[in-house]
């Protein structure tokens, strides 16, 4: 039996969920389990903060599409590409591409993560206004920004000297 790739499959946006119930509804009717390994809707787990009260939400990171990890068959593809919702594969036209390697890899870690990220909404760049903390009334540039650590490091001017100070993102507001 050949190795299982991952495939990327195009789907109407906002039925991805639709779409793989009715994918693994169908490998399972048509007992295609021995070729189609996983379907996923890649998700992460976004911080907002509205109203000063954080929220937890899930955002797709790839509106309208699905990965999909299986043996590279005539009946496999057939079955997905006839299904409600499916615009198609990505590739050239009659040929579905595997991901790359590194794309592979990604997707590996991307199922891995756990953790749920701030939603930072600002870039470098930005001008922005310290609305709370020690620094709460400042106003200076963004510098850099860490997503991973859902901090910013804003440029303020203390004392008249510009001074890099590295403040949570949910101090920040971006300004005009």
């Amino acid at each position: 039996m050949a190795e299982p790739k991952w495939f990327v499959v195009h789907t109407l946006a906002g039925h991805e969920h639709k779409v793989k119930a009715i994918l693994e509804r169908q490998v399972k009717l048509n007992h295609l389990e021995d070729k189609v390994f996983e379907i996923v809707v890649p998700e992460e787990k976004v911080m907002t903060v509205k109203g000063g009260k954080k929220r937890i939400q899930v955002k797709k990171v790839f509106p309208g599409y699905l990965f999909i990890r299986m043996v590279e068959d005539e009946d496999v593809i057939r079955l997905i590409r006839n299904t409600t919702g499916v615009t198609g594969f990505v590739g050239t036209p009659g040929r579905p591409s595997t991901l790359n390697p590194q794309e592979e890899h990604w997707i590996k870690r991307f199922l891995e993560q756990k953790e749920i990220r701030p939603e930072l909404k600002v870039k470098k760049g930005d001008r922005v206004y310290i609305k709370s903390g020690p620094f709460m009334g400042y106003e200076g540039f963004v510098d850099e920004v860490y997503p991973e650590k859902g901090t910013v490091k804003v440029l303020l001017s203390i004392f008249g000297r510009e001074t890099p100070t590295e403040i949570d993102h949910t101090q920040v507001e971006k300004t005009d």
